[in-house]
């Protein structure tokens, strides 16, 4: 093993190491107040970017692979400070200049970059087409499509957002930092548990990392029905598989969607009413007080709730099987 090849693999221990603090930091932060501040992401994006530029000096990047690194960086703090305003600029303001400027230089490394490595990188996928693949200009052009592919990556992050397939701010920014943290599985001593030779086809690791999490909410029903069927609470069994019943005084407390309401029925006679999932701008979440109270003159003493679980709960321990296994897609079909 080469000296790089040393530095490059100690180099992803300590990023999966800042992963592992920074995600369980922000877990926790998630779960007492369902909130993770910008201060908080900001704080970890400094060694983050900081293992990102030591890893492109060690491999000794030209500039136009770093100011193509330098506009992923910049897509990617859009999630933080915004887009610089136009109006702003016209007043003079220093921080949208400094910032516009960045994008330009950047954006103008980027169209450089595509002109001298997109012609190279279509040979290299090429069969056809033979290529010395320890040259340095290949070298150069995979490093270079690497830092294309994490803004990829990154712009899936900002559309699931938007598109509410990541519900929350934190979620999408947790996300981005994983990307900017794990660019690529190059010079990874992990996963433990999966062949060398399967990891050309496996995804980046943060798309990785989301499947692991998404995944996990498959385990949380068994532990609903285990944790009901502890109190005596499986009737009906469409509801304890995923809520569970809270006391009526505890339910404003606590991060939970009410699923019991009373309300007039279609034969013209009033009663309580459970729903299977949570409706958004129901009464049941914006006059939560009289919904309690209408319960409590029914006789309810203890109403189904589901639980707001966050996101970040389920990301923090994907690290795990991620390192062991890496991308679940390939572990799979390669453990098949």
């Amino acid at each position: 093993m080469s000296d790089i090849d040393i530095q490059l693999e100690l180099i992803q221990w300590v990023r999966l190491s800042v992963l592992v603090v920074c995600f369980g930091g922000a877990a926790w932060l998630d779960h007492k107040t369902r909130r993770v501040s910008n201060e908080w992401w900001w704080g970890w994006a400094k060694p983050t970017l900081f293992l990102l530029m030591l890893e492109l000096l060690i491999l000794e990047a030209g500039w136009m692979i770093w100011l193509t690194a330098s506009a992923v960086v910049a897509f990617a703090s859009t999630a933080l400070i915004g887009i610089p305003d136009f109006n702003d600029i016209r007043k003079g303001s220093k921080l949208d200049v400094a910032v516009t400027i960045w994008y330009f230089v950047s954006g103008v490394g980027l169209v450089m970059g595509a002109m001298e490595y997109v012609p190279v990188l279509m040979d290299y996928f090429d069969p056809s087409i033979p290529m010395d693949t320890e040259s340095a200009l290949t070298k150069a052009a995979l490093l270079w499509g690497q830092m294309i592919l994490m803004g990829i990556v990154l712009l899936f992050f900002e559309m699931a957002w938007r598109f509410r397939m990541l519900h929350g701010g934190a979620d999408a920014k947790a996300m981005m930092l994983a990307t900017l943290l794990l660019p690529s599985w190059v010079g990874a001593a992990f996963p433990l548990y999966l062949d060398d030779s399967a990891m050309s086809t496996s995804m980046p690791p943060a798309l990785s990392l989301l499947i692991w999490a998404g995944l996990a909410f498959l385990v949380l029903p068994l532990i609903m029905l285990a944790r009901n069927a502890g109190r005596g609470d499986l009737r009906p069994l469409s509801m304890s598989w995923h809520a569970s019943k809270m006391a009526l005084g505890e339910i404003p407390n606590n991060h939970v969607w009410l699923l019991e309401e009373v309300i007039d029925k279609p034969d013209g006679t009033r009663g309580v009413t459970r729903r299977m999932r949570p409706v958004r701008g129901s009464r049941a979440e914006t006059e939560i007080e009289q919904v309690l109270n209408e319960l409590a003159e029914y006789g309810v003493e203890n109403a189904w709730v589901t639980a707001k679980h966050p996101f970040l709960l389920f990301v923090f321990p994907a690290i795990l099987p991620l390192v062991l296994f890496g991308d679940p897609i390939v572990w799979f079909l390669s453990y098949l």
